[in-house]
């Protein structure tokens, strides 16, 4: 470790463990167990921060992927506040949580139960259930796996209102307040079921015709086709049907930010394009293809199964140096531009504006502008299901 910093990793309950939810007050089990974990660990952190040289009124949160979906809600609660006093999100956002109804219903109706929807005893039988057996079962139905629905228990709007409540309405809500293989079984699912190309929340928003209608109208546009008309040429669009509903949901994310905000947002893209140091890339996908994947930037901020001692003239080592000395900068100052990074860019927060402007992460640092005109047609697909963007 090179930098002047204390790093500190927080396990919490996963799954069923961590996201069982029931209506029913007099169980005592509203949810978001699992956050509630990671609130205590920031009440400890806090609480202890002194003694480990740290400084309890500079504590930075950051999570990747579901962690950085994690982050955004933790900054979403009013449980957190004075917890924390900065956060990093990166490569995950979520403005709805998007719970399947009657999970754990389901789940133990897959294990064997044959009573009613009655929360007391639907949690009698889970109770009793083999643990291997709760987190190993497979609850969902032929229709949802054709969606590419495939995540269960999660964060949920809690179903009672507690004294240590961490989400009692949407995240979006809250914040007003503060891969593919290109094989023909996988083409044939888009063909069968268009509505696998939209995102969770108009999943769970609109009917089976609304769905399917939705899902041929953003084929059409991003592959001028639909149906059987679908080839393996068509891969790449598909693909790039999903990048843009990603980044649909990051859009909304820095909107409400702008709109409801008052510290500064920064925005990144990393596209720092390595041979042979992407490991998620190539642990997917083989050295031969190139690019970013999901969760590259991992390999840069910490030590990975993988990684392998590097040159310090290698670009790599430079990158490394770069994303730790602004993340770190950061968490110090609120500021991500570090005495390492400022000769180089000057990095600055997001205004309103039609252009965003962003931190290119390559072999060089560069601010430019960051436009999507395709959002637009997620914009309308959202406008026309009832669901406000932030």
């Amino acid at each position: 470790m090179e930098e002047n910093v204390i790093h500190i990793s927080i396990g919490y309950r996963l799954g069923l463990f961590g996201f069982l939810s029931f209506a029913d007050p007099s169980l005592g089990i509203p949810g978001n167990a699992a956050l509630k974990d990671i609130i205590k660990a920031f009440h400890w952190i806090k609480a202890n921060a002194r003694n480990f040289n740290g400084d309890p009124d500079r504590i930075t949160i950051f999570g990747h992927s579901s962690g950085s979906m994690t982050v955004q809600m933790l900054l979403a609660s009013p449980q957190t506040e004075g917890l924390f006093h900065k956060a990093i999100l990166l490569a995950g956002f979520s403005m709805e949580v998007n719970t399947l109804p009657h999970l754990e219903y389901r789940l133990a109706k897959c294990l064997g139960y044959e009573g009613d929807n009655v929360d007391s005893q639907v949690l009698e039988f889970l109770l009793k259930a083999d643990p291997v057996e709760l987190v190993t079962a497979d609850v969902f139905s032929p229709e949802e796996k054709a969606e590419g629905i495939r995540l269960s228990f999660k964060p949920t709007i809690e179903r009672y209102a507690t004294p240590n409540a961490v989400l009692l309405a949407e995240p979006k809500e809250l914040l007003r307040t503060i891969g593919f293989k290109t094989n023909p079984k996988v083409l044939q699912g888009f063909r069968d079921n268009p509505e696998r190309v939209l995102p969770a929340v108009l999943k769970s928003t609109c009917n089976s015709d609304q769905k399917r209608e939705m899902g041929i109208k953003i084929l059409e546009y991003f592959c001028q086709a639909s149906g059987e008309q679908l080839s393996l040429d068509h891969f790449d669009a598909i693909k790039d049907i999903f990048t843009h509903a990603v980044f649909h949901s990051l859009y909304r994310m820095i909107n409400s930010r702008l709109e409801y905000a008052q510290a500064p947002t920064y925005f990144y893209r990393f596209g720092f394009d390595s041979p042979d140091y992407n490991f998620y890339r190539i642990r997917y996908w083989g050295k031969e293809l190139r690019g970013v994947d999901h969760a590259d930037e991992l390999g840069y901020i910490y030590v990975h199964p993988s990684t392998f001692k590097l040159d310090r003239s290698r670009p790599e080592f430079t990158t490394i140096c770069r994303m730790i000395s602004m993340l770190v900068h950061f968490a110090a100052t609120s500021d991500p531009n570090s005495p390492l990074t400022k000769p180089f860019v000057d990095w600055k927060p997001l205004s309103s504006g039609p252009a965003r402007m962003v931190l290119s992460i390559d072999e060089q640092l560069r601010f430019i502008p960051h436009t999507m005109p395709k959002l637009e047609l997620f914009d309308q697909l959202f406008e026309q299901a009832g669901v406000p963007l932030f």
